[in-house]
């Protein structure tokens, strides 16, 4: 599980590289005692490192925390960094964790951890790592294999080109010993909940908890934290206590952010977010489907003002909504603006979806597979009103220039309600076959189609007074053609056979 913690240390302008000399040590380890090192006194005492080239392990001390850190190599380079030599020859089981972070520029670096019972004996890969994350910290935990007197556990840096690697937090862990949680995790978030979980190893009889600094003292894990605040930040660290006075560490923190409670809508207070408020989404989820990249705000960088963007670098991800209460709305609609541009032949697609529930399964409402060059504003109306519904905005890339939101409206529609009386329409033939004209006594406006459920279908401008509808592609049946202009909105009723 990841943890925010050492971004800090590759940005800091006060970070020092201390180039250290190590000592070999034996290290006894007996039932319920732990090893724990985590470099803040600024040595690595007992460690030794093997390196192939200019690429090396020191302790880089930064503001907050030191880390044992690889750096200054060149592609190619090599350091393994060898821990003390541990004597379990007292303990039936041992256990190993760390943390660490790997940041790359181009190539991600592998990190290979792995164990030898003595000097004279190979080094046996545990796991081995290759990843570039700039925001957050992973753990790693083992039990132990071949547990001997003379037990050492190694870290292999291999150089592709890429930046740092950092490791921090090392501890093992006699049988019987109160190991430090790791592996912490929040799921299941809710506006006033979240599932809170992290690793144990049996022998712990309780738990610390210590949330935005209250500690509370829980039995069973995972534990269901209640009573936390919609929209709202949370940071949270555990220790574990194995009885007769033996406590753990704590943990490394984790945070997580619960979600809004739910937003009331009704015909005079309509929901609408237009971005500005703030350089982050509100009461908005960034679901990434598949890749690394999601949606984000762009602050203005892009266009004149805050929007919602899907970067072109990213492969799918979902923007969702809070929950609306829109069981007092008279006639559901969503209102947004988008753009799609097209970047060297390609183009992104958007769906539209919602659902009426957080359990229910997401439902297409209008798809946009096509170059939107210009910003667009699209008016669907939205069916199975619900007091949890949900909208989602569904990106896809096909390395095209991006997808960008704006001005998202839900509130009471003008569908066949608010009717501008000046708006005279004319559509011939009525019913029809397929393709169907539309004359109107305003110059310039918009035609939209809906079919009997409130699904968008299609859209065009009215260009002089005029413009043309092809329903070839569709079912027979009833829709509804909106036409708009500044004055308001006109509805008729279609027919096709």
């Amino acid at each position: 599980m990841k943890k925010n913690l050492f971004k800090t240390l590759a940005i800091s302008a006060f970070l020092m590289i201390n180039a250290v000399t190590f000592a070999q040590c034996v290290i006894p380890i007996t039932n319920g005692q732990s090893y724990i090192e985590d470099f803040d006194d600024g040595t690595m005492e007992c460690w030794t490192v093997e390196a192939t080239g200019a690429g090396t392990w020191a302790v880089m001390t930064g503001t907050q925390t030191n880390v044992a850190a690889f750096q200054n190599a060149e592609a190619g380079d090599e350091a393994r960094l060898i821990s003390p030599t541990f004597d379990m020859s007292g303990v039936g089981s041992a256990t190993l964790g760390f943390s660490y972070v790997m940041m790359a520029l181009y190539n991600n670096d592998v990190l290979t951890v792995s164990y030898r019972t003595s000097e004279a004996d190979s080094w046996h890969d545990l796991d081995s790592y290759s990843i570039n994350d700039w925001q957050n910290t992973y753990e790693a935990s083992f039990d132990l294999p071949d547990i001997s007197d003379s037990y050492q556990i190694s870290f292999l840096a291999h150089s592709n080109g890429g930046y740092y690697i950092f490791l921090d937090n090392f501890e093992v862990t006699g049988e019987g010993g109160c190991a430090r949680p790791v592996s912490l995790q929040a799921t299941e978030i809710t506006a006033f909940s979240a599932l809170l979980g992290w690793s144990t190893t049996g022998n712990e009889e309780s738990w610390v908890i210590e949330t935005n600094g209250v500690e509370k003292t829980v039995e069973t894990q995972p534990y269901l934290m209640e009573n936390l605040e919609p929209q709202t930040d949370y940071s949270f660290r555990v220790k574990a206590n194995c009885g007769g006075g033996m406590e753990s560490e704590w943990s490394l923190p984790m945070t997580f952010k619960t979600l809004c409670d739910v937003i009331f809508v009704t015909d005079d207070e309509p929901y609408f977010d237009d971005f500005e408020s703030s350089e982050e989404f509100v009461c908005w989820q960034d679901e990434i489907t598949a890749g690394e990249f999601g949606w984000a705000i762009d602050p203005g960088y892009l266009n004149p003002n805050n929007t919602a963007n899907f970067f072109s670098m990213g492969v799918e991800a979902l923007l969702i909504s809070a929950p609306l209460d829109i069981t007092a709305v008279t006639n559901p609609t969503l209102e947004f603006k988008h753009r799609q541009p097209m970047f060297q032949g390609y183009n992104e697609e958007l769906y539209v979806v919602y659902r009426t529930s957080p359990d229910d399964s997401w439902h297409v409402l209008a798809s946009y597979q096509y170059p939107v060059d210009e910003w667009t504003t699209e008016t669907i109306a939205l069916p199975e009103a619900s007091a949890t519904y949900q909208i989602g905005f569904d990106a896809l890339s096909h390395g095209g220039d991006g997808v960008y939101i704006d001005d998202v409206r839900v509130g009471n529609s003008t569908l066949g309600i608010l009717e501008a009386t000046s708006l005279s329409v004319a559509v011939l033939p009525n019913p029809t076959n397929g393709k169907i004209t539309i004359n109107t006594n305003v110059s310039t406006g918009k035609a939209v189609v809906f079919d009997l459920v409130g699904k968008q279908i299609l859209s065009e401008n009215i260009v002089d007074g005029q413009a043309e509808i092809d329903l070839s592609g569709y079912a027979d049946g009833v829709y509804f053609v909106n036409i708009y202009d500044d004055g308001g909105v006109k509805t008729v009723k279609v027919v096709k056979r």
